[in-house]
């Protein structure tokens, strides 16, 4: 036989949402941009910002334009992640002639990186000698 367990004694977790439309709506009619809004009222993240945002436009049934809440940078900044790499957007690279295939030298100096090309990999392909080895 089974042991009962004591559900009355359980903790639950609450979910308890930061929404506070008055205030919302005050900091928006006064100018203030997303990063602003978002100290103001203890929102951490953007993308939860705009679901409060959403909200109100909801209630009051109009469209609300908050200021660098929807505006995406160009290129997105190029950081370590969580498993040591660097990684660079092709976005980034968009001023120079890059292709897929190059090589590159790096130097590391203090706070400093330098990508250097050194060659590109657009090397002739031999398929009539492996297929010629296959026969």
């Amino acid at each position: 036989m089974s042991k009962k367990t004591d559900v009355t004694n359980t903790t639950s977790k609450n979910f308890e949402s930061k929404f506070n439309p008055k205030r919302l709506k005050e900091l928006i009619d006064s100018g203030a941009d997303a990063d602003e809004i978002q100290e103001e009222l203890g929102i951490v993240s953007k993308q939860s910002l705009r679901q409060h945002v959403l909200r109100l436009i909801n209630e009051e049934q109009k469209f609300i334009e908050v200021k660098g809440l929807y505006s995406e940078r160009a290129q997105r900044l190029p950081m370590i992640n969580f498993k040591g790499e660097l990684k660079i957007s092709s976005k980034n690279l968009s001023d120079g002639n890059f292709s897929h295939g190059d090589k590159f030298n790096l130097e590391v100096t203090s706070e400093r990186i330098t990508l250097t090309k050194i060659s590109s990999n657009k090397e002739p392909e031999k398929k009539d000698t492996i297929e010629s080895a296959k026969k």
